[in-house]
């Protein structure tokens, strides 16, 4: 994540007064009552505004061929212009086999799927790889001959990578430790109650002061939670900031930023919430090597959380109680096995989707929560406020690889 040339991230909060008695762990307890994701996410402890993390983990097997000049690719013996995604450093003798369609190459009776071998690779962005044709040669087949045609948006799969005998052991296949770079957001409410409100106890079921901070930490809820989700790494304006200037905004990147870059496993053409699209979704994270042992959750907007529980509508769902009436689906299981809860919030978007791998995402705190009291402003003014602040960010590890997206999802009012 590149700075931009013009950068406008305040290096600290600069307001005066914030500091105060430490509240973190009291005011956390409250947030997560209301807001289930939070309580789901960890906090770990980070020293800078600016933070890194590392993500060290094996490569995918599976690449996608964006970009082929032509609509097909051909049969020919060898094959110049295969283009995948994410393999620069893919080294020549790499196995592919095409794991979108069946691609036969032997004959009607045998219909074995051809097998590619790398001879070439560009080391590009995104690469040009030269590969051989249907190097197994299986029973019926020709070697170099491909019966069946690969198509633009196909998906391959590495089946086998090299290794010389007597090569050198210094070789990495796999990819290096890269490492990843966020902001912290400063988040905070104020409440502001008059001496006179303060004195009141009108007839309702809590005073002000109880109902008003009520609201407001349902409102910092809220914000932290779409801070999460939505979050955004200012752009840059051209705008001219001065250091310690009001303007100067340091702002967190959030998860949706980070899962749809270039490369993401999000679905962009099923454009409804079926079993077949999560499915699909969890398919594609678990066979991109992310650890099926995981935590998994599915959040999503309460209109995708109700058609997840119309799946299956007119099949039994095992252990309802008779004694109720209604239908709700709180844990989708995968096909292959994995169980995620279904965690709706009105924070999310109807047209989006989330499948989050709860053991890779977190909500670093730069500053943990402190309270300010100020009982008479310099204003003058006769009332009571109270300031909690806090500056966080959003940690997301393998965000191409082990989070996934339904994107483009229809609604109506």
């Amino acid at each position: 994540m590149a700075i931009p040339s013009v950068t406008p991230f305040a290096s600290f909060d600069k307001t005066a007064g914030t500091q105060g008695l430490s509240i973190d762990q009291k005011l956390w307890a409250a947030l997560m009552a209301k807001h289930p994701i939070l309580d789901m996410l960890s906090r770990p402890k980070i020293d800078e505004v600016k933070y890194s993390w590392e993500v060290d983990v094996a490569p995918t097997r599976i690449y996608t061929e964006p970009s082929h000049a032509s609509t097909t690719i051909d049969s020919s013996t060898t094959l110049t212009g295969l283009v995948l995604t994410g393999a620069e450093s893919m080294p020549v003798g790499t196995v592919l086999r095409n794991i979108t369609r069946a691609t036969p190459v032997a004959s009607a009776t045998y219909l074995t799927d051809e097998l590619m071998e790398v001879t070439a690779n560009s080391g590009a962005t995104p690469p040009v790889l030269t590969v051989q044709r249907n190097i197994a040669v299986p029973t019926g087949s020709a070697l170099g001959t491909g019966y069946g045609t690969h198509t633009l948006g196909d998906q391959f799969e590495v089946v086998y990578q090299p290794k010389q005998e007597g090569s050198s052991m210094e070789e990495n296949k796999y990819r290096d430790v890269t490492i990843v770079d966020n902001y912290t957001t400063a988040v905070d409410f104020y409440l502001t109650v008059t001496g006179d409100q303060l004195h009141s106890r009108p007839m309702v079921a809590g005073d002000t002061l109880a109902n008003q901070t009520a609201k407001c930490l349902l409102n910092l809820g809220n914000d932290i939670e779409r801070l999460f989700f939505a979050g955004a790494i200012n752009a840059d304006s051209g705008t001219t900031y001065y250091p310690g200037a009001d303007a100067h905004i340091r702002r967190s990147k959030g998860l949706d930023q980070f899962i749809t870059a270039s490369g993401g496993n999000v679905d962009y053409t099923t454009l409804d919430v079926t079993e077949a699209a999560l499915n699909g979704l969890f398919y594609n994270i678990l066979t991109n090597k992310t650890d099926p042992s995981d935590s998994f959750i599915i959040a999503c907007h309460p209109y995708n959380a109700r058609k997840i529980s119309a799946f299956g509508a007119d099949k039994v769902i095992i252990g309802q109680e008779v004694t109720k009436w209604g239908r709700v689906i709180d844990t989708f299981k995968s096909d292959l096995g994995v169980s995620a809860p279904v965690i709706w919030t009105l924070n999310i978007p109807k047209t989006e989707l989330f499948v989050i791998d709860m053991n890779k995402v977190s909500l670093p705190v730069f500053r943990p929560f402190e309270v300010a009291e100020v009982t008479y402003a310099d204003d003058g003014t006769d009332s009571w406020r109270q300031r909690y602040l806090t500056s966080i960010g959003v940690k997301v590890v393998d965000p191409l690889l082990s989070h996934g997206k339904l994107a483009g999802l229809p609604w109506t009012t």
